[in-house]
C-alpha cells in the first residue's frame, strides 16, 4: 500500500463490535488506511490482542453500547487520538425464534444493543464532528432490514428496520454540519453469530450457500467473502470518495434484497 492509498490517513475511529467478525475485518481495514481506531467490545481478551497485533494507532476499550456511560469512555478512548472523525455501529445481537415464541426480555435485549446502541453512539460522537463540521457515521444494519422473512427474526429484524430510519432522521439532522449518515445492509456477515442457530449445519458453508443465491463470485475469487465485501463498502463511506453520500442503504447482499432467483 503507498502513501496515496491512505484514504483516512489520521482521522480517528470508533468500531463497536470491533474484535470479531466484520468488526474485526472493519477494524483491519481503517487501520491500514491510516485510520486512528479504537476498538469498542464487550469481548475484552479478542479486542486487545486485535489491538495489540495492529500496534500503533490501535486501541481497545472495553464497553457495552446500551450503555450511555460506557460511550463516554469510548470517546474518551478515542480522544488519546484526537476527536472522533468516523464511527462505525457494528455491535449487534442475534436471536431467532418464532413470534409467538419471542418474550419481552429478548426483544429488549435485541432493542438496547442494535437500535438504543447507534443512538447512543450517534448521540456521542456528534460533538467532535460538528465542531470539525465533517465527520461519517456508518450504521451497519441487514438485508432483514430491507425485507420481511419469515426465519423468526421479528425482533431482531424490526431493530434493524428502526436502524435505517435512525439513519436516514440522523442524516437529515446532521447534514447542515457537513456529517454523513449512511447504512450498511448484509446479508450475511460473521458466521459466529449465525452458528447457534443453525444445528448441525457448517455456519461457513451455510453462509457461502446463503450469500451466493444470485451472486456467483467472480473466477477465482473465493466464496463467502461478505465480511471483506462489508468492510470495503464502509471504508467507500468512511473516506472523502462518498462525500456525496448521506442518508442512503448500501446493500451488500449479492442481488438477494433484488428479488428472487427461481432456475
Amino acid at each position: 500500500m503507498t502513501a496515496s492509498d491512505r484514504r483516512l490517513a489520521d482521522r480517528v475511529a470508533i468500531v463497536t463490535g470491533g474484535a470479531r467478525g466484520v468488526g474485526a475485518e472493519t477494524v483491519k481495514l481503517l487501520h491500514a488506511h491510516g485510520a486512528r481506531v479504537v476498538i469498542a467490545d464487550v469481548r475484552e481478551e479478542e479486542g486487545r490482542a486485535l489491538a495489540a497485533q495492529l500496534g500503533k494507532n490501535a486501541g481497545f476499550c472495553a464497553g457495552d453500547v446500551s450503555v450511555a456511560s460506557d460511550w463516554t469512555r469510548f470517546v474518551d478512548a478515542a480522544h488519546a487520538f484526537g476527536p472522533v472523525a468516523i464511527l462505525v455501529n457494528n455491535a449487534a445481537a442475534l436471536d431467532v425464534a418464532a413470534l409467538a415464541n419471542t418474550d419481552e426480555k429478548m426483544f429488549e435485549r435485541l432493542f438496547r444493543i442494535n437500535q438504543l446502541g447507534p443512538f447512543l453512539g450517534i448521540k456521542a460522537v456528534m460533538g467532535d464532528m460538528i465542531a470539525a463540521s465533517a465527520g461519517s457515521i456508518i450504521n451497519i444494519g441487514s438485508v432483514d432490514g430491507l425485507v420481511a422473512q419469515d426465519f423468526g427474526l421479528s425482533a431482531y429484524g424490526s431493530t434493524k428496520w428502526a436502524v435505517r430510519g435512525l439513519t436516514k432522521m440522523a442524516a437529515i439532522e446532521l447534514g447542515r454540519h457537513g456529517i454523513r449518515v449512511n447504512c450498511v445492509n448484509p446479508d450475511g456477515g460473521n458466521p459466529q453469530m449465525s452458528a447457534p442457530f443453525l444445528g448441525d449445519m457448517d455456519a461457513n458453508e451455510a453462509m457461502a450457500g446463503h450469500v451466493h443465491q444470485i451472486l456467483e463470485p467472480p473466477r477465482g475469487m473465493p466464496r463467502n467473502r461478505r465480511m471483506q465485501d462489508i468492510a470495503n463498502m464502509v471504508l467507500f463511506l468512511a473516506s472523502d470518495e462518498s462525500v456525496g453520500c448521506t442518508g442512503g442503504d448500501f446493500p451488500v447482499d449479492g442481488g438477494y434484497s433484488a428479488g428472487r432467483r427461481f432456475t
